[in-house]
């Protein structure tokens, strides 16, 4: 093991086994205990499945009480990096939140794919805003919408990252995710294409 590897689970039992219990590192009293939730990262495209895993099992074992996901643009790799937790380890006993970045155009995704280490965008993904065009933003609004659906069961929560600030289309996805009849009246560049399936 790594120090990289023993920092972040290392952290996360001072929190829960001494915060939380209302004692320091060294064993002496803080005062009163704190009730911190705590969360830990989580690469679900990580080229080393095994290592990756490993980590989490750490991480958990030391108290973890949530996963936060980097952004992902694939259900397969959420499927894929469960079957991997769960053949090594029984389920996973933590919930997953999966990170939901709406892509804004071509250039945007080429640089998460290529630049951003642990985020991968998939060939077709890259493609549909490719032709997309100058309706980037909008194709990557739906995309999001339609990936919600996918990861429906296989992730216990999603968060929202705005891109450039354009809080705008976070908004976009909310109001669809929240009220999928909201649309019906309000006509616009996402009304071009119906997402088929339930809503979360």
């Amino acid at each position: 093991m790594d120090q990289y590897d023993l920092v972040p689970s290392g952290l996360i039992r001072l929190i829960k086994q001494g915060f939380n219990q209302g004692v320091d590192h060294a064993g002496s009293s803080i005062g009163q205990p704190t009730s911190f939730l705590v969360g830990c990262a989580l690469n679900l495209s990580a080229t080393d499945l095994d290592r990756e895993v490993r980590v989490l099992r750490r991480k958990i074992e030391a108290g973890a009480d949530f996963a936060l996901s980097q952004p992902v643009y694939d259900a397969e790799v959420v499927r894929r990096f469960r079957v991997y937790y769960e053949e090594r380890y029984g389920p996973l006993p933590l919930p997953i939140l999966v990170g939901i970045l709406p892509l804004y155009g071509i250039r945007h995704a080429e640089f998460l794919h290529n630049e951003v280490p642990g985020i991968f965008v998939p060939d077709a993904t890259r493609e549909r805003m490719r032709r997309a065009g100058e309706n980037g933003p909008w194709e990557g609004v739906l995309m999001a919408r339609e990936l919600l659906v996918e990861l429906g069961s296989l992730v216990q929560g999603a968060y929202l990252i705005p891109a450039f600030n354009h809080f705008d289309l976070v908004a976009e996805i909310i109001e669809e995710v929240r009220s999928p009849s909201s649309r019906e009246n309000q006509p616009g560049p996402t009304e071009t294409r119906r997402l088929e399936g339930r809503w979360l």
